[in-house]
């Protein structure tokens, strides 16, 4: 039987420039900071992200790493504590292309 658990750094290498990411948690709460940590040391460049049903401190570490290139959303916050501050910046700049999907 082949073995269906995989290391931190074997689970971030299928993620390849380009590729669709899709994340369900929002705001602060459950986010898989390791993981997208080691998507960006790996240099991946160009994703297309995804959040449902918004996204947050996930979504908003990628964009400030500068390795999303198309987001998809309804909304990028970070809860009580504000604004997600890369977000902001990245649509202010026009460094992201946005898909609304409110």
């Amino acid at each position: 039987m082949k073995t269906k658990i995989a290391t931190l750094q074997e689970a971030a290498g299928t993620v390849k420039d380009g590729m669709l990411l899709g994340m369900t948690t929002s705001i602060l709460e459950n986010a898989p900071m390791a993981f997208l940590r080691e998507i960006i040391r790996r240099g991946v460049k160009g994703l297309r992200v995804a959040t449902l049903t918004g996204g947050g401190l996930n979504a908003d570490l990628l964009i400030g790493a500068g390795i999303v290139g198309e987001y998809e959303t309804c909304y990028c916050s970070l809860g009580d504590l504000g604004p997600a501050p890369n977000f902001q910046r990245a649509i202010r700049l026009r460094r992201l292309k946005m898909k609304d999907n409110t």
